[in-house]
Parts: C-alpha cells; sequence; structure tokens
C-alpha cells in the first residue's frame, strides 16, 4: 500500500470493525497500539454484550454481526482495550474539563468478555500489576493547545469524529419512528410503568398515521427547538480553522500513524446535515497535504470481504 490506509464509515461503532479489519490486512499491530481519539465525546461507555466478545476470532462476519448488534456509538473503545488493540488512550477535545484518570483497567466478571467493568487503577492496587485478567491501558485528555501532553512515537491509530469540528446539540439526535401493532399500542397507552415511558419520558410519544401506529422518538416541535441555541455548532470559518490546528499538531509532533479511521457522525445526528460533507472534504484534503493517504470507505470493505446483515 502507498499511503496510509485511511478508512471512511457513518457511525462510531463501526470503528471496531474497522481496526479489526486493518489488522488482518496487517496494516496495524494485533496489539500495543495507541489510539489517538479526536472526538467532541470520550466514547469510554462501558458495554454488556449478549455475545462474549472472546468468541469472534478473527472472523470479519462474527466481527461485523458484533459491530452492529452489540456496541453502540459510545462504548467501542473499552471493547478493544479488553482485547489488547490499545493500551494508551489519548483524547483531543475541544474543552478540557474534568481529567480522565491517568491509567486504567479494563476486564470483565465473568471469562468470555460479555460484562465489561473498567476501573482506575489505582482503586484496583498492586493485584492489577501482575494478574493477566486486567488489560491495563494510560489515558490523557487534553486540547490542541496543550500538545506537549503527547509524546508517543509508537504505532499511533488515529481515530476521528467530525463531530469534533461542528457538533449539534444532543437533542438533535436520535429521532424516528417504529410502527408497532395496535395491542401494543394500546398497552403502551394504558400501562403508566411502561419501561420506556420510566426512562424516556417525553422523548418517546404514540401517533397514528393512515391507520398504523408508531413509537416516535425525541420528535419536538422544530419552533421548541429553535429557542435552545446550538452552542456547538459553528461557523465554516471556525470549522477551517479547527482543522488547522488539528493538522497542526500532527505536524509538529511527527507521529507514525499506521491507520487513520473517520467518523461522520451524521445519522446519529451529532455532526450537523449541513456541514458533515464541507468538514470531510476539507479535513481530508489537508490531511493529504500532510500524508500520502489510500482512502477507502468501509461500505466498500463489506462488499469487498462479503459480509452483511
Amino acid at each position: 500500500m502507498a499511503g496510509i490506509p485511511v478508512i471512511l464509515f457513518e457511525e462510531h461503532n463501526e470503528a471496531f470493525f474497522a481496526w479489526h479489519y486493518a489488522i488482518q490486512k496487517q496494516w496495524m499491530p494485533k496489539s500495543g497500539n495507541t489510539l489517538l481519539h479526536i472526538d467532541e465525546h470520550s466514547d469510554m461507555g462501558i458495554p454488556r454484550f449478549n455475545y462474549p466478545i472472546k468468541s469472534l476470532n478473527g472472523n470479519l462476519q462474527e466481527i461485523y454481526n458484533f459491530t452492529y448488534n452489540e456496541l453502540t456509538i459510545e462504548n467501542f473503545i473499552i471493547p478493544a482495550i479488553y482485547q489488547g488493540l490499545f493500551n494508551k488512550l489519548y483524547w483531543i477535545r475541544q474543552n478540557q474539563q474534568a481529567p480522565i484518570p491517568a491509567s486504567m483497567c479494563v476486564y470483565s466478571h465473568d471469562q468470555e468478555g460479555k460484562i465489561l467493568t473498567a476501573k482506575d487503577m489505582q482503586s484496583l492496587g498492586t493485584k492489577a500489576l501482575f494478574d493477566p485478567k486486567y488489560k491495563k491501558a494510560k489515558f490523557q485528555s487534553f486540547t490542541v493547545n496543550e500538545s506537549e501532553k503527547f509524546s508517543e512515537k509508537q504505532s499511533v491509530i488515529l481515530d476521528i469524529d467530525l463531530d469534533y469540528f461542528s457538533c449539534n446539540n444532543s437533542y438533535h439526535n436520535f429521532q424516528g419512528q417504529l410502527e408497532i401493532t395496535k395491542e401494543q399500542y394500546d398497552e403502551f397507552r394504558q400501562d403508566p410503568y411502561q419501561f420506556m415511558r420510566l426512562t424516556l419520558g417525553s422523548g418517546v410519544k404514540t401517533q397514528v398515521v393512515e391507520g398504523k401506529y408508531y413509537l416516535v422518538f425525541n420528535q419536538f416541535s422544530q419552533q421548541d427547538e429553535q429557542k435552545v441555541p446550538n452552542v456547538l455548532k459553528v461557523s465554516e470559518a471556525k470549522i477551517l480553522e479547527r482543522i488547522d490546528h488539528v493538522i497542526n499538531f500532527l505536524k509538529v509532533k511527527q507521529v507514525e500513524i499506521k491507520l487513520i479511521d473517520i467518523c461522520r457522525s451524521r445519522l446519529s445526528g451529532f455532526t450537523p446535515e449541513d456541514q458533515y460533507q464541507f468538514i470531510e472534504d476539507n479535513l481530508i484534503k489537508k490531511l493529504q497535504e500532510l500524508y500520502p493517504l489510500d482512502i477507502m470507505r468501509l461500505s466498500e470493505i463489506y462488499q469487498q470481504e462479503k459480509v452483511a446483515a
């Protein structure tokens, strides 16, 4: 391959498949990598699985199924640490807030990797140092203005979410509807303790359209939404400035990048629909000025490898 492989995809849980695919193609080592995570969000949610992660064994179809049936867009990093893919994580964010622990252990409460936990290494004591069931990783969170905190020269995987450059407020996300039966509709309407009422509240309601019954999620009136300032969404000029800052950081640090994966986050609503293409085009243009790139889309990889739902 002439350039650094770049894998483009829609939502961030798909990075899990991209990493495993890259390992099989020998674009990145199977363990001991550094993840340079450029994102508005940490994506460090703690997952619980129905399917044992230890059963994947490099099978691309099983990894595909695991990616879309077990992972979410906010909990795909912890499983990769548990597998040993990464032992260092650097998170570049727009605003520095409460620091994350300098070191963390990821382990499973069972023997199959279904019930994962991540804890500060200090809270576990010396037992975590020598027990192989504890997957240890170092963490650092910083802004591009604090670039001195990044000094890695080992195998670096550059993981970029476009919502780092401009982002919607959370109320823009996870909108949609699900068709249900008349019986389910009546049950939902009559049961004040229905579990979605208790967890989503005003975020879920029922609707009847042309004799069909639906659950409708997060469809608040546009008039009400417009009253809330979208403070995370910025202008195109600011987007270009942020891209330049990231490129300058990469240029100054001269790290050995093995793989770049880029997530759009447009379907989930985190990256504004009217800006994602502008961000993607300008980001790739600037990356190409810095590195030789071999760009591919995850959808094309699926067709090539014949994996599908």
